[in-house]
């Protein structure tokens, strides 16, 4: 899961802006995260974070402005984005009806996982969120920190560069979200940049960085 050594920085953001016909979502965002560095995307509900992962995922295109992530422009190179990154969004997006294993070796087809790595890749997914003894349970049935952790398994599937992870907190029990910021804190010291989009201020004050929306 190490990240490796970065020579700039894992997003660059300018003057970037979205609208969704008159709704104009987001105005005006600059912002620069680095490798390694674990930055909060702070803001109410509905001030746009969810907006702004989906135009760093290359989910959406901005209206004007300039985005890069994990030095990939997310317009003109969005095809190669996916390689570089990883986003687990604020709804489980997992297939409900796959057990815990088949989800996995569904996101290591989408990843371009090699056959011969998958196994240990698998293992250290496994480990890292403790969900090996339930590897053969369908995704459906886990508890909401379950599901949680192993959409962050799936995110880190082909070892990305840069994590989006979109209010992943949300209903998810104390002693697992502590879980969850266990996992993160580690990622972040193998070098891999962590934009944690959250409504909540003690959250916020966790992170090294924080980028405040109004």
């Amino acid at each position: 899961m190490n990240a490796g050594t970065e020579s700039g920085p894992a997003i660059e953001i300018l003057n970037l802006n979205k609208r969704f016909g008159r709704v104009e979502a987001l105005r005006g965002i600059s912002a620069t995260v680095q490798p390694g560095c674990l930055t909060g995307l702070v803001g109410p509900d509905g001030a746009g974070k969810t907006t702004l992962l989906r135009i760093l995922a290359g989910l959406l295109r901005p209206t004007d402005g300039s985005v890069s992530v994990a030095g990939l422009d997310v317009h003109q190179e969005r095809s190669l984005l996916a390689e570089r990154i990883g986003y687990m969004p604020q709804r489980f997006g997992l297939y409900e009806d796959l057990s815990v294993g088949e989800n996995l070796r569904l996101y290591a087809d989408l990843r371009g996982v090699a056959q011969g790595a998958r196994d240990e890749v698998f293992r250290q997914m496994l480990d890292f969120t403790r969900l090996a003894p339930f590897t053969s349970r369908l995704a459906g049935k886990l508890s909401g920190g379950m599901k949680q952790k192993l959409g962050l398994a799936c995110a880190l599937m082909g070892s990305p560069k840069v994590l989006l992870l979109d209010e992943p907190s949300v209903g998810v029990d104390p002693v697992s979200r502590q879980e969850l910021w266990t996992m993160v804190d580690k990622l972040v010291g193998d070098g891999i940049a962590v934009v944690w989009a959250t409504a909540y201020l003690d959250e916020a004050e966790r992170c090294k960085g924080v980028l405040l929306i109004d």
